[in-house]
């Protein structure tokens, strides 16, 4: 089937038309006149080839779904990609719930845990006992919701509770709705750094003066 072009305007009508607004309807919704919304899809119905509003609504919703699913389905495969090259960087998805519900190789070399075991676990197995008794995994998640993200620069569990500094961020991942449909994290080690940094701080060096 041919690639079908549409404008913004008329995918505005038609997502609308979907949801089984008149075109009366559809013109006080776009600010626009009654004929302008029989215009578009005088102009649609001859594109397509249809006869009648309701063969426009089938024919281009079902081009419309099919380009979003191949977009979708593109932008998952690039999101794989470089997720999978970033080994010296945990990224990973957690659920409302904070939930693990994704891996990548560098959950393992930072963190120790194999992609099942995670998967199975809290998103909070990763704070140490004192930040969570002060409620940190929560106040990071009101926090991205918030600000629409929470940094994240504390000491953290590895899988066999040697501990680590990590620098990271939590940002919500929100539907067309702007409703959160789960959150991203990334986690850099930089204990060294952090080690460095408290042995200047010792000899009364500050590191920012550096």
């Amino acid at each position: 089937m041919p690639k079908l072009e549409l404008t913004n305007r008329e995918r505005e009508v038609l997502l609308l038309a979907s949801e089984g607004l008149t075109d009366k309807e559809i013109a006080e919704r776009l600010g626009i006149t009654r004929g302008t919304v029989s215009t578009h899809w005088t102009r649609m119905r001859e594109r397509t080839g249809t006869v009648n509003r309701a063969q426009v609504v089938a024919r281009a919703m079902s081009h419309i779904v099919r380009e979003s699913e191949a977009e979708l389905n593109r932008t998952a495969a690039l999101y794989q990609i470089l997720v999978e090259t970033l080994q010296d960087f945990a990224v990973f998805l957690l659920d409302r719930e904070r939930n693990n519900i994704s891996w990548n190789p560098g959950v393992q070399k930072i963190i120790g845990y194999e992609e099942a075991e995670w998967l199975s676990l809290s998103g909070d197995v990763i704070f140490t006992p004192e930040d969570k008794a002060k409620g940190a995994p929560e106040k990071e998640q009101a926090d991205a919701e918030s600000e629409g993200r929470a940094l994240d620069d504390r000491w953290h569990l590895r899988s066999d509770d040697a501990r680590f500094w990590a620098s990271g961020v939590m940002v919500p991942i929100r539907d067309h709705n702007g409703e959160t449909i789960c959150y991203s994290k990334v986690l850099r080690d930089v204990t060294r750094l952090k080690r460095l940094e408290e042995r200047l701080l010792e000899v009364g060096v500050d590191p920012k003066t550096i």
